[in-house]
């Protein structure tokens, strides 16, 4: 039976990402830790028994610290760089854009759906396939936010594009509007913070 391109091209994914992952010498064991998943999964999925949506081979990329531009190019091309790693670039600090604190509304926006969530920063990274400290410098703007990125982080939170959306187009978000009310009311007397709890009862 004839293949289709699509099959043809899921199945150069597949091996492309094999190859590069035993370039850089780490185990499926070690991978599957990296992604928060099974050493089966890892198995399936290089062995073509699972299929990978978008949002896994992002989240797989980061792991392998690539872009989806860099994979391409080293798809297409059949050749694993030796050691696959970015060229280093020396910046100073004032280049480096995690010095760069740009909190923009998407950051704000980013933080606010995980918090309502219930999710911390740990599981969050856990979640993206990020570290830790890559979701605090998302949320506090010292990373460059695309289209791609934001869809990730959306969908591993367990969202649709069109909440986010939603949420972009609201002037004052929830959990902000929550911590402010909770700092007001820290600085009550007693007599006034009993007002307003008997007041929000009444709602």
């Amino acid at each position: 039976m004839k293949r289709t391109a699509t099959e043809i091209k899921n199945e150069s994914i597949i091996k492309t990402l094999r190859r590069i992952r035993e370039a850089k010498n780490i185990s499926r064991k070690d991978f599957a830790k990296k992604l928060n998943v099974t050493t089966k999964a890892i198995e399936k999925y290089e062995n073509g028994r699972d299929n990978l949506s978008e949002a896994r081979l992002l989240k797989i990329l980061s792991a392998l610290e690539l872009t989806p531009e860099e994979f391409e190019k080293i798809r297409l091309s059949r050749k694993i760089p030796k050691g696959t790693k970015r060229e280093k670039k020396v910046l100073s600090n004032s280049d480096r854009r995690s010095y760069q604190k740009k909190i923009t509304k998407e950051c704000q926006v980013l933080r606010s759906m995980r918090r309502m969530k219930g999710i911390s920063q740990d599981k969050a990274s856990k979640l993206c396939g990020y570290s830790r400290a890559t979701i605090g410098h998302i949320e506090n703007g010292r990373i460059e936010l695309d289209a791609k990125r934001i869809n990730l982080i959306i969908e591993s939170y367990g969202y649709l594009i069109k909440d986010f959306q939603n949420y972009m187009e609201k002037e004052g978000l929830r959990d902000n509007i929550i911590d402010d009310c909770v700092k007001s009311i820290m600085q009550l007397d007693d007599t006034k913070l009993t007002l307003i709890k008997n007041l929000l009862k009444t709602f």
